[in-house]
């Protein structure tokens, strides 16, 4: 080894002077050449061999990092011109996985992978037998990593039935992992409201419907009439019941007056005896009051997180606003006429090449993505019900007799069933992986709940 604080400068300077870099660069040019290579070692003395050694070493070890940090930036060598051409990286996964890549129509590999294209503009196909093709046009850009996150939907879905004694008035809990309905049949036993939770067990097992209010036969209760709504925080059930009189006239002064009517708060995790029931009519519209407190402190808290300018539009020129599940995207309608300023978050290298619209228009739908500061028209009327699917990355439109998913880019739009379903009743399980709908199989079949698989 050198030391350097033994060298007087002038013959320090000598040894920078002898080129011995550019002999290195030289020979490594000439592919090595061994003669060459003998050439410019053998005239040297021990010190400037030590030198040029830990020289080369040095310029290899630098040489070999420059490569490594290029080709993870996506480089790609071209050995005819002896240089490194930029490309972008794409990477491309799938759920589920297996399933054929195209781009540009050319078969290039199977998902999840990597593979490394020159910048530009390509068509990008993401197929596997038995579900709905994927597909999205992607602009490249160098050094800079796309990904494709498909989410592939069944094309023959299985229709599961997950009630047998009927159900009617389905309601979904807030947080979306429970349905409250109520059961009609001639069982008294069975008469009553429900709860079916909508979270999968361990080995895709569903879990089976229970009752949590059940019609007492001697009693003049039947819950199976009842109005009901959930608490915010999905854990409790507030009963409306009308009261059965002794005769109809009797029912129908105590309508008039407002009587005749008992509200109860029902546990949603277990039967509720009768006995153990408590009537808090006198006190419904004290405990309304503090759910809605509830519910407008969390969509405070959420608003309040938001850029001023975005916050300022969307309290002004919005309606029905809706944070994706995992709060990074804004799904809402606009009332008015704005215009979303440009970066008012600081703009991702990598952020999405969709087409966007920044300039409102009223009636239209739209979602704004937190993170990349794009904000997308959705082409939906705002008179079909939209909501978040489970994944954050996709909305869920019930139309009619159909049931679409879009990605929350506008691309992708699946028609994933058609057929006939009630009242528009058709929300996704908080696994992703079904939707639940309320439809009868037969003309002279009660109505009841049903999952559609979709993978």
């Amino acid at each position: 080894m050198i030391y350097f604080s033994k060298l007087r400068p002038k013959r320090f300077y000598n040894y920078i002077k002898i080129k011995i870099v550019v002999y290195l660069i030289i020979a490594l040019v000439d592919n090595l050449n061994k003669d060459k290579f003998y050439d410019i070692i053998s005239p040297m003395n021990l010190n400037q061999k030590r030198f040029f050694f830990f020289t080369s070493l040095f310029v290899c070890v630098g040489l070999i990092a420059f490569l490594i940090v290029k080709l993870a930036q996506g480089y790609k060598p071209d050995f005819s011109t002896k240089t490194l051409l930029p490309t972008g990286l794409l990477v491309a996964t799938s759920v589920p996985d297996g399933a054929q890549l195209w781009v540009d129509g050319k078969l290039k590999s199977a998902t999840n992978t990597t593979i490394n294209l020159a910048p530009d503009v390509y068509e990008v196909e993401i197929k596997k037998d038995g579900f709905f093709p994927w597909k999205k046009t992607l602009t490249l850009k160098k050094e800079l990593v796309t990904k494709t996150d498909a989410y592939l939907f069944a094309a023959y879905p299985d229709l599961k039935v997950l009630t047998f004694t009927g159900a009617a008035n389905p309601l979904l809990s807030p947080d979306g992992q429970k349905v409250a309905f109520s059961v009609a049949t001639a069982s008294a036993s069975k008469r009553g409201i429900w709860v079916l939770d909508l979270t999968d067990r361990p080995w895709g097992f569903n879990r089976e419907p229970r009752q949590i209010l059940e019609t007492p036969p001697q009693a003049g209760r039947d819950f199976s009439q009842a109005d009901y709504e959930w608490s915010p925080d999905s854990k409790q059930i507030l009963i409306n019941l009308p009261v059965r009189s002794s005769t109809p006239r009797s029912l129908r002064l105590e309508e008039q007056a407002g009587l005749g009517r008992e509200v109860f708060l029902a546990d949603a995790s277990k039967l509720n005896p009768a006995t153990n029931l408590i009537d808090i009519s006198q006190n419904v519209i004290i405990t309304k009051k503090r759910w809605e407190n509830e519910k407008e402190i969390k969509e405070e808290a959420k608003l309040s997180k938001l850029p001023e300018p975005l916050l300022e539009i969307l309290q002004d020129a919005t309606k029905n606003i809706q944070f994706s599940p995992d709060e990074t995207k804004i799904l809402y309608t606009a009332t008015a006429s704005a215009a979303i300023p440009e970066k008012i978050i600081p703009p991702l290298a990598a952020a999405s090449t969709q087409p966007e619209s920044r300039d409102l228009e009223a009636g239209k739908i739209y979602i704004y993505d937190l993170k990349e500061d794009k904000n997308f028209l959705i082409p939906v009327s705002d008179k079909n019900q939209i909501s978040w699917f489970p994944t954050s990355k996709h909305i869920f439109v019930v139309q009619n007799d159909k049931i679409s998913i879009v990605e929350y880019d506008a691309t992708n739009w699946t028609n994933v069933y058609t057929g006939p379903f009630e009242n528009s009743f058709a929300f996704p399980f908080p696994s992703e992986t079904k939707i639940l709908i309320l439809t009868s199989i037969g003309k002279d079949t009660p109505l009841n709940l049903y999952a559609i698989t979709l993978r």
